[in-house]
């Protein structure tokens, strides 16, 4: 579980960013720029046109993508305005060693999805603070992760806002005092629909959420309810709390970014504006409080804070989430690759918006679970539900 106690020594003076052209890696540099914090290693996937405009501003020593085409787009792009090129990787193997050696006091991993399992891993030999905003790495192989920060003399910092708000409620605690965790959770833009309702529903609608600004997998996530039962996994992982101890409210404000009940029924709360840049900059300055020129929450103008319990019949995929971690295993790394798959399938209109939790749920009856958890194992169980759901997808297309 993670340490709540951070380096109270600690001060980011450079950083690694993986994952920067991507929204959450877009909104760490705002929080760079701002607290004038140089970047000395920075990677990024296929978009090399944004990438060159990042490196052209941060000046990294090493910039690192996916394939060796877009290493050579990326060198063009910079030599044609006369930009300093840095050394550029696209070799797995170059770009892990590289960020397992990185010359940087704090590394942001902001790469979605298990595709970020191997950074992650990585990220934790080298020994440093490790800025999580990759939840599905945490919940397919936490215990090894923290096993890898144990050895390493890293920390781990979540970013996710659910969990940061957590941490900051607990830091310096003694997590034998926690009665629950509560989860806040937006609703998603379908909140309060029935399922007949949400048989019909686009892929424009689902993106359209009503508080936060993701990426499309998270905010599909989030309408299906799936992102918050991935949420559940990732506290039983970070706090170490049995996942019937975890509990989910909708609130649909996004201001109570989560709770903290003590064993004297007593409450924590971390309130603020549903901006993700929040957890970035707590992560870069923790256990100190990082200064930001922002106004403050307007509690008349807000007018009142609701919460109400989650429909698990319309949205079944939070208590597939429990049933997955009840489970064990690498049980929970197959859920996020059939969720993946199921997405993605949804997004390019292939099946409905219910039929996400319908394949989903299917895909983890039909997979094989291995109890020993390590990046092989759980890769293995990913790559087969991401199989078995893909081929549950093209069967329903002939019936």
């Amino acid at each position: 579980m993670v340490n709540l106690n951070p380096n109270p020594r600690f001060r980011a003076d450079s950083a690694c960013v993986l994952g920067s052209t991507g929204s959450v890696g877009t909104q760490t540099l705002d929080v760079l720029r701002e607290m004038q914090i140089p970047v000395s290693m920075m990677t990024a996937g296929e978009n090399t046109a944004l990438f060159a405009e990042q490196i052209r501003e941060f000046s990294p020593r090493i910039a690192a993508v996916l394939t060796e085409e877009a290493a050579r787009e990326l060198e063009r792009l910079l030599r044609a305005d006369g930009t300093p090129v840095p050394e550029i990787l696209w070799r797995s193997g170059e770009i892990l060693d590289a960020v397992r050696q990185v010359d940087a006091d704090i590394i942001f991993h902001s790469i979605s999805g298990l595709a970020g399992l191997p950074s992650a891993l990585a990220a934790a030999n080298s020994g440093k603070r490790v800025a999580m905003a990759n939840k599905e790495a945490v919940i397919a192989c936490g215990d090894l992760i923290f096993e890898k920060l144990r050895k390493s003399g890293g920390e781990l910092i979540p970013v996710d806002s659910e969990h940061s708000a957590i941490y900051r409620c607990l830091e310096g605690h003694d997590i034998r005092d926690v009665s629950r965790l509560l989860l806040t959770a937006s609703g998603g833009p379908f909140c309060g629909r029935t399922a007949a309702e949400l048989s019909s529903v686009t892929a424009a609608e689902a993106l359209a959420h009503p508080t936060w600004k993701m990426g499309k997998k998270i905010t599909v996530d989030s309408a299906t309810l799936m992102n918050k039962g991935f949420e559940i996994i990732e506290a039983v992982r970070l706090f170490g709390i049995p996942e019937n101890r975890v509990k989910v409210l909708i609130h649909r404000q996004s201001i109570v970014h989560s709770m903290v009940e003590w064993a004297d029924r007593t409450l924590y709360a971390e309130l603020g504006r549903p901006d993700m840049r929040d957890c970035i900059r707590y992560a870069a300055s923790a256990p100190r409080i990082a200064p930001a020129d922002l106004p403050p929450l307007d509690f008349a103008a807000l007018g009142s804070l609701t919460f109400a319990e989650p429909d698990t019949e319309t949205f079944p995929l939070l208590e597939a989430a429990r049933e997955a971690v009840r489970t064990g295993g690498t049980c929970p790394a197959g859920l996020i690759a059939a969720d993946e798959e199921a997405v993605d399938a949804f997004l390019s209109g292939e099946i409905g918006f219910t039929e996400v939790s319908s394949f989903v749920i299917e895909t983890l009856g039909k997979i094989g679970i291995y109890w020993e958890v390590n990046g092989e194992t759980a890769a293995y169980t990913a790559s087969e539900a991401g199989r078995v759901c893909r081929g549950l997808i093209e069967q329903s297309k002939r019936v």
